[in-house]
């Protein structure tokens, strides 16, 4: 099964998909756009680019990523931001479409990579910020 890696470098590559991502997710839900009133979208996108990297690595079973999910569990958790934990499938799906528009080789196996990937590095952040 092909991993999203090599779909996750095709995405970067092209310099419409954060933004895609982030079209897509704001208006996904109405609870999502009013979180971002006030973010620098510049210094989002590159956390952006670092937290999938980060949840592709944890999938990947490398230690350094934990950390990094560690530190994003406590800052979307309960003592942080507080995110609604309903409103991360709202998140996978937006991220799926962007990379399904933006990832030329794009499968359907590739998407289910990406959802597996993604839910597990949720789940992981989701028991560290609790």
């Amino acid at each position: 099964m092909p991993e999203p890696r090599g779909s996750f470098g095709r995405c970067v590559s092209n310099p419409k998909f954060i933004d895609r991502f982030y079209e897509i997710f704001l208006v996904s839900h109405p609870a999502i756009a009013p979180m971002f009133k006030n973010t620098d979208f510049v210094q989002q996108k590159d956390l952006l680019r670092t937290g999938l990297s980060m949840m592709l690595m944890y999938e990947e079973g490398k230690d350094i990523a934990k950390m990094s999910l560690n530190r994003l569990g406590k800052s979307h958790g309960k003592a942080g931001m507080n995110i609604d934990r309903n409103l991360y499938p709202y998140w996978i799906d937006s991220l799926v479409d962007a990379v399904k528009e933006c990832d030329r080789q794009f499968t359907p196996e590739i998407e289910q990579r990406w959802r597996v990937a993604m839910r597990r590095g949720i789940d992981y952040m989701i028991s560290k910020g609790s």
